[in-house]
């Protein structure tokens, strides 16, 4: 399996190979004229003018569009060399041929050809290679060839690392590995990774430290925002119930400790004011807690604020709601 880096994709991006990748599909010399401006409009940085010389800029609205269109040749190379039905009819003969054991095949000393999968969102891309380690590594250096050779772009050869399936890989912020069920079947399973799980962790914490003079409602509006995106991007991953339940406890107990400290008061007296971490929908005078967003007749539905509520449209997104 190949995880792909292009290193600094939106910097890089040749004008002129794009302006030539454009005009294959569109010949309006106006809006040509209206692109080519743009591209080379430059920016402001630090209050000096900066002129592009190449790249497109990150965060424009076009850049997205303009940088699938560049990387679209990359695509179709892919296809027509491993992906069409012609290549994998020509793999099915080639393979087939030499498991039959051909004369042709024998006495050419034909090798295997590797099946492969491609995927690709923006610069980020994976390659899944049916086959040995050597052939990945052939098909990694043939990539860096076309990119760096027909696009002008560099492929940072540190990052595009070579793994085994089973080791599971990254992308786009989700590890994608193959388990086994308990039936002994082969599966494909996405999970949150556990950097990315300590790191939001963290990013509450420093949420929750400090920022004393700030409002309780401003507090609990910062934490609904981070939560529910958090989980809303996180809702289809697999085996999600115990991250799920750590970034809970979290949340529990800093904003406990921001509460004791904001108002200075210690853990003990808050706990015994009937606030614990099993019955957290009972509490005194302006405590904020988490639990989840659903009607009051319903919670008994939600198995946590990760969970979706069968009897309330609001579902159960994680929120920190006054009691």
């Amino acid at each position: 399996m190949i995880e792909g880096d292009l290193s600094s994709y939106f910097d890089t991006v040749h004008h002129r190979l794009l302006m030539k990748a454009v005009r294959r599909r569109i010949s309006d010399a106006r809006f040509m004229t209206l692109l080519w401006k743009t591209i080379k409009a430059g920016h402001i940085d630090v209050g000096l003018f900066r002129a592009a010389s190449e790249g497109v800029p990150q965060g424009g609205v076009i850049s997205p569009l303009l940088s699938n269109i560049m990387l679209n040749e990359f695509d179709q190379y892919l296809h027509e060399r491993y992906l069409s039905g012609k290549a994998r009819k020509d793999r099915w003969y080639w393979n087939n041929s030499i498991q039959r054991g051909r004369s042709t095949a024998v006495r050419e000393n034909w090798q295997w050809k590797p099946a492969v999968a491609y995927c690709r969102y923006a610069d980020d891309f994976v390659l899944i290679v049916k086959g040995t380690k050597a052939q990945a590594e052939a098909i990694r250096e043939e990539c860096r060839g076309v990119l760096e050779g027909s696009l002008k772009l560099r492929l940072n050869m540190d990052k595009t690392k070579i793994t085994h399936v089973n080791d599971g890989f990254i992308f786009l912020g989700h590890r994608i590995i193959r388990k086994r069920s308990r039936y002994g079947e082969m599966r494909v399973v996405s999970t949150i990774p556990q950097e990315k799980a300590r790191n939001f962790a963290a990013s509450l914490t420093a949420l929750l430290s400090g920022n004393y003079s700030e409002s309780k409602v401003d507090m609990a509006e910062q934490l609904n925002r981070k939560l529910k995106g958090w989980a809303m991007f996180y809702q289809f991953v697999d085996f999600k119930a115990k991250v799920f339940s750590y970034i809970d406890r979290v949340v529990f107990w800093k904003l406990a400790h921001w509460l004791a400290r904001k108002y200075r008061t210690g853990i003990a007296s808050l706990m015994r004011c009937g606030v614990n971490h099993r019955n957290r929908v009972r509490a005194k005078r302006g405590f904020y807690l988490v639990k989840p967003i659903t009607a009051s007749s319903a919670a008994k539905y939600c198995t946590g604020w990760w969970g979706k509520a069968r009897s309330c449209s609001a579902g159960g997104y994680p929120k920190v709601i006054p009691i």
